[in-house]
């Protein structure tokens, strides 16, 4: 039996305490909701971008103050509350182009049809949004864009969907379509409607040695070399050694890469393509073995060999110092730019993923820098110290675009001069809150804004949305 002893006056404390919690939450939201009300009262120009942007506006709420709206933005908005009425009520000013793109409207076969005449029917061929089906292309066959639903990654493919509308597809595309079920039995069947160059290339051909034999006659052998989905061994290799396009298959990431497959065929390879491929099994023996053939400025950049300083000091007579300074596989370190200090290329070093960035690898070598790399870097160690360090020497304009950095209000007031407005008013990542807008509102750019920020437009009830519209005055939209 359980030890809990519940306390007469337990239950009856719970109705109570449960209805003061009631009333805190909700005078909690109602101070948000005038918050966030008393703001947009303050910035008429964003109040307007996110409506339009943000808010589900209904047909009532569309039919106040009518010179307001921007029908083509409203047009495609996924926030609205699209309805079939709205659609109806408001057919005369909508952008049917936009329209014809909008993923978020209410897709059914009778909305299509019930605005047949007004559907830009390209745009519309490419909407993900519809439900598509073999009886929605039925319905309107003649009108579809079928270049367009060649390619679609929407459709339903499957062989039967595709023998269904042999006539229509344009084949060029299907054959290119990347989603398709494609096999030896809907090859055959299609044998001379295919695009063999594109499907060749085509990354859904999961092809094996019987698949690519059977059509041995067909395949575009360049694009076939290239296509990293086939099933390749070295048995399919050889079978076809005198087919093969040996450049691309040189650069294939996918083949049973070894050392017997490289020297077997090393009459066949392009070097220089084979140089660059980091999927070889890159060791020191398999370097040195054809020492003389690689193209040592391909393999300078190639981020697959098995880098150390022992490598580097082996061949530093061989290697191209730019194409290394670019590689970010290397063992990078302080005391490893010291050493070649001289042959290195500062400039594509700034931009290299790979090095360890710090505070001090920075001031070190701080002469050196391109600043447009650093200041495009995610990877640097950003604080505001290292801003201040070295503040004369950023690319403000890039510093700008960066969303690595510590973003705060202090930080922004700190350098208020020296920011790209427009592209900060782009940036998803700072701090957004009401009282940050407003702490810059001479700065920002609504429109750019209001791309990525409702500021919780869409929490405020059509009420308060009235209210605030009729404080504005009746303008043309902005």
């Amino acid at each position: 039996m359980s030890g809990l002893v519940v306390q007469p006056g337990a239950r009856q404390l719970q109705g109570p305490m449960l209805q003061r919690l009631d009333i805190v939450a909700s005078t909690l939201a109602e101070l948000e909701t005038r918050q966030t009300r008393q703001f947009f009262q303050e910035f008429a120009t964003l109040l307007d971008h996110c409506l339009h942007q943000h808010y589900p506006l209904t047909p009532a709420m569309l039919g106040h103050q009518p010179g307001l709206w921007d029908w083509r933005r409203l047009s495609s908005s996924r926030a609205l509350a699209w309805t079939d009425q709205l659609l109806d009520e408001q057919a005369d000013q909508l952008d049917w182009l936009a329209l014809s793109q909008n993923p978020a409207l209410p897709w059914s076969a009778a909305l299509i049809e019930r605005h047949a005449e007004r559907w830009h029917w390209p745009l519309l061929s490419d909407n993900p949004g519809l439900p598509w089906s073999s009886d929605l292309l039925r319905a309107n066959a003649y009108r579809w864009h079928w270049a367009s639903l060649s390619r679609s990654p929407n459709l339903p493919w499957t062989a039967s969907f595709i023998a269904a509308n042999a006539e229509r597809w344009d084949w060029t595309g299907l054959s290119w379509n990347h989603d398709l079920p494609l096999n030896a039995g809907l090859l055959e069947r299609h044998g001379d409607r295919w695009d063999w160059t594109g499907l060749s290339a085509n990354l859904a051909l999961h092809a094996d040695q019987q698949l690519i034999g059977q059509f041995a006659a067909y395949w575009h052998w360049s694009w076939l070399s290239s296509n990293p989905s086939l099933r390749w061994s070295e048995a399919l290799i050889a079978e076809h050694a005198q087919r093969w396009d040996w450049p691309a298959l040189s650069a294939q990431p996918k083949l049973p890469w070894s050392p017997d497959l490289i020297a077997r065929n090393s009459e066949r390879w392009q070097w220089p393509a084979l140089s660059s491929n980091p999927s070889l099994p890159w060791e020191p023996a398999l370097i040195a073995t054809w020492s003389e053939r690689w193209d040592w400025p391909a393999l300078s950049k190639n981020p697959g060999l098995c880098w150390n300083e022992s490598l580097l000091e082996t061949y530093s007579n061989r290697w191209d110092w730019r194409g290394l300074s670019q590689n970010p596989a290397l063992p990078w370190s302080v005391e490893l730019l010291n050493r070649y200090l001289e042959r290195w290329d500062w400039d594509d070093l700034s931009w290299n993923t790979g090095l360890p960035w710090s505070d001090t690898l920075i001031a070190r070598f701080a002469g050196h820098w391109d600043w447009a790399g650093l200041s495009s870097s995610a990877l640097l160690p950003w604080t505001e110290g290292l801003i201040a360090d070295h503040a004369a020497d950023w690319d403000w304009e890039r510093l700008s675009a960066n969303p690595a950095l510590p973003w705060s209000q202090g930080l922004i007031q700190t350098y208020l001069d020296n920011w790209n407005w427009a592209t900060l008013s782009s940036q998803a990542q700072l701090p957004w809150s009401t009282d940050f807008y407003r702490a810059f509102h001479a700065h920002w750019f609504a429109p750019l804004v209001s791309a990525h920020q409702s500021f919780d437009i869409q929490t405020l009830q059509a009420a308060d949305i009235e209210a605030l519209l009729q404080t504005q005055p009746d303008r043309a939209p902005t």
